[in-house]
C-alpha cells in the first residue's frame, strides 16, 4: 500500500509537469487534462507529455498508383521507405505550427550548421503562405508532417467529415508544392484532447491509418506553447529535463513567428544531448509504432 501511494504520488508530481502543444490558454491545458482524467479545468506548468504504451497502426491500404499533381504529373508514391535502424538514444526533434516566414528560415540554418535532421508538422494556411519553405523543408532532408490546416479546435473537431477535409487539404498543399507524400500527423492539442471524444478520434484514426498515416504525439516539450513570455534559459531547462518515459526522446517545439527563441533554443539543446550521447532524426527513420496519448 505504502509503495504504491509513492508510485500514485510520483505521478502526480510528473503531471503537473505536462505542457500541450497550442498557442492558447486553453490548448494550454488540454493535453494535461486529459492525461489526468479530469473534466475540470487544471494548469500545466513545462513542456512534457505522457509517453503511453504505443498501439500500431493498421496496415496502409496498397496502392501501385502514384499520386498525382494538378499537372498530371507523377509524384512519389504512397510508400514508407524502409526504417534505418535507430540507436536506442534517439531524439526526435518536431516542430508545430509553422512554417513561419521569420523563425522557420533561423531554425534550417541552425539543423544545418549541425547536420541534424528533424520534422515539421505543418499547418496548411501557414504553408500556404510560405511555399518556398515547404520546398526547402523537404530539400534540406527533412520529414514533412501534417497538423492539419487551419488549427481550429471547434471547426476539426466537429466532426469526422470535418477533421477528414481539414486534414486532407494540407495533405494537398504538401503533394502538390514538394511532391512528397506525407506519412505522419499530429492532432492539435494532441492525441488527447476535449474537443475530440474518444469516438472521434478512434474513428479519423481507423481512416488514416487505412490511408498510411502514424500518428505521434511527444514525450519531452520546452513548455513554448504554455507561455510566450518564457526566457530561452527557461524553454531549454524544460527540454532537458522534461522528458517522460524511456527513450526515444520525441520533442515538441514550434516554429511558428511568435516562437522567436525557437532556434537559439534548438541550438542549445542539440548540443546537450549530443554530450550526453543521443543521435538525432527525423521521424521517416523512425523504426518503432505509432506514440499516442490515451
Amino acid at each position: 500500500m505504502k509503495k504504491a501511494a509513492l508510485f500514485l504520488g510520483a505521478i502526480c508530481m510528473s503531471l503537473s509537469m505536462i505542457v500541450p502543444e497550442g498557442s492558447s490558454a486553453v490548448q494550454a491545458r488540454v493535453v494535461t487534462e486529459a492525461a489526468v482524467g479530469k473534466k475540470n479545468e487544471t494548469s500545466a506548468t513545462s513542456g512534457s507529455a505522457i509517453k503511453t504504451k504505443p498501439q500500431r497502426p493498421s496496415k496502409p491500404a496498397k496502392s501501385n498508383k502514384p499520386v498525382k499533381k494538378n499537372n498530371n504529373k507523377p509524384v512519389k508514391k504512397n510508400k514508407k521507405k524502409k526504417h534505418k535502424k535507430q540507436p536506442k538514444k534517439t531524439v526526435y526533434l518536431t516542430f508545430d505550427d509553422g512554417p513561419g516566414s521569420r523563425v522557420t528560415p533561423k531554425l534550417l540554418k541552425v539543423l544545418k550548421d549541425n547536420k541534424v535532421k528533424a520534422t515539421f508538422f505543418i499547418v496548411g494556411y501557414e504553408g500556404k503562405a510560405n511555399k518556398k519553405l515547404l520546398k526547402r523543408i523537404v530539400k534540406d532532408g527533412h520529414t514533412i508532417a501534417i497538423h492539419t490546416y487551419t488549427h481550429d479546435y471547434r471547426k476539426i473537431y466537429s466532426s469526422k467529415k470535418a477533421f477528414l477535409s481539414d486534414f486532407h487539404k494540407t495533405e494537398k498543399l504538401i503533394v502538390d508544392t514538394t511532391g512528397v507524400k506525407p506519412h505522419y500527423f499530429r492532432f492539435p492539442g494532441g492525441g488527447n484532447n476535449h474537443y475530440m471524444s474518444k469516438k472521434l478520434r478512434k474513428s479519423i484514426l481507423k481512416e488514416l491509418h487505412k490511408e498510411g498515416y502514424t500518428e505521434m504525439d511527444w514525450n519531452c516539450g520546452t513548455s513554448d506553447a504554455a507561455a510566450t513570455y518564457y526566457s530561452a534559459a527557461q524553454l531549454i531547462r524544460y527540454g532537458k529535463t522534461t522528458h517522460w518515459g524511456p527513450d526515444p526522446i520525441v520533442l515538441l517545439q514550434h516554429d511558428a513567428n511568435t516562437k522567436y527563441h525557437t532556434p537559439e533554443v534548438t541550438r542549445a539543446l542539440i548540443k546537450y544531448y549530443r554530450s550526453k550521447g543521443y543521435h538525432f532524426s527525423g521521424l521517416s527513420d523512425y523504426p518503432g509504432p505509432e506514440m499516442c496519448f490515451k
